[in-house]
């Protein structure tokens, strides 16, 4: 007995053979209309020609949101760094400094990715007015600790120069699940996730926080940081490889001179910095004097160097944890920086190169 697909009948092989045009032409069919619905919803806001919706900042994961922004005329200042810099709010900074600043400031980033976030920028806005960068731990590793990415998935496409390549990567189903956010979000359905500045709160609800829990890990960075490895005899810091620096020169001098550039060492805990006598604190110490250097040849910079053991950083109740503050407390941040580019002293940082 012949089965169905092999059958030798003709009229079943016939309803065979359009069974199967059915099956490929709606495949080919579903298949276009996603990929046309990832056209037009354009989830990162990068793609040429897609239609001018109000588009939102949509991934979680922010390097793919933040090209989209970097590019946006209107952001003539900008801020650059971790999650050590992601509280500074674009609205107050406006009110400080002038301007119209966006925060694209990327949790865990790299220094390389925040180079490559520079770039994007600095290519689409000639002549900015100002840039801050906060200034942390990844820009100071040295050469056998430094990497290049993170776990979190980088997209290269995003930050070249060529914006058609972007349509090769609209049918992957990460773009597909944020054109259905974006959608959602385009529609009301669901709450943005980052301001069209790129600025978010990223910490927990206020009404969880825990003076006590915060101390518990502050007494742990402290402990940590007692057993760090005390400086060897005959250490020469000067002879250290901070790769990242090499990037940070190019970072800052990649936009003009007219463009005001602000580096802030991030402001960790007192109990996470290094232990005065270790090797860390040496590395460090060696680093910061390298930054200085970089700023002092860098037309129209100033560093201020948060990352002393001062009221801000002695403060716990400024702190979530030993490296991230308090709303609040990047508000007094903010104007410590205002304060640090009017060349003005503060017992909250040191100002570099000066």
């Amino acid at each position: 007995m012949n089965s169905f697909i092999f059958s030798s009948d003709p009229v079943r092989q016939k309803e065979w053979a359009g069974f199967a045009r059915f099956l490929f032409g709606g495949g080919i069919g579903a298949g276009l209309f996603l990929y046309l619905f990832a056209f037009i919803v354009d989830p990162f806001d990068t793609l040429p020609l897609s239609p001018p919706l109000e588009r939102v900042p949509i991934a979680s994961n922010a390097r793919f949101s933040f090209p989209a922004l970097a590019r946006k005329e209107k952001f003539d200042s900008a801020v650059f760094g971790t999650s050590t810099a992601r509280l500074l709010r674009p609205q107050m900074l406006n009110e400080l400094f002038g301007g119209n600043f966006a925060n694209l400031s990327m949790n865990s980033a790299t220094a390389y990715e925040q180079f490559r976030l520079a770039q994007v920028y600095s290519r689409h806005h000639p002549d900015p007015k100002t840039v801050i960068l906060g200034v942390d731990l990844v820009w100071c590793k040295t050469k056998d600790e430094i990497e290049q990415y993170t776990p979190r998935p980088f997209p290269e496409w995003m930050y070249d120069e060529n914006p058609y390549n972007d349509f090769l990567h609209q049918f992957d189903l990460y773009t597909l699940e944020q054109a259905g956010r974006q959608a959602a979000t385009l529609l009301g359905f669901r709450r943005k996730k980052y301001g069209l500045d790129g600025y978010t709160n990223f910490l927990p609800d206020p009404a969880v926080y825990d003076l006590g829990k915060v101390r518990v890990s502050l007494a742990a960075a402290r402990s940590n940081g007692l057993g760090e490895v005390k400086t060897p005899a005959g250490f020469d810091p000067s002879k250290l490889d901070f790769p990242a620096l090499t990037m940070l020169g190019g970072m800052l001098s990649g936009f003009p001179g007219t463009t005001r550039k602000i580096v802030f060492i991030a402001p960790y805990h007192s109990a996470r910095q290094s232990v005065a006598g270790s090797r860390s604190g040496a590395e460090w110490a060696e680093c910061k004097k390298r930054i200085a250097e970089i700023g002092a040849a860098t037309p129209n910079t100033v560093i201020a160097d948060f990352m002393i053991e001062s009221p801000f950083t002695t403060t716990d109740t400024n702190y979530w944890d030993p490296v991230h503050y308090s709303v609040a407390a990047a508000d007094i941040l903010m104007r410590e920086l205002r304060k640090a580019d009017l060349g003005r002293p503060s017992a909250n940082y040191l100002l570099l190169g000066q």
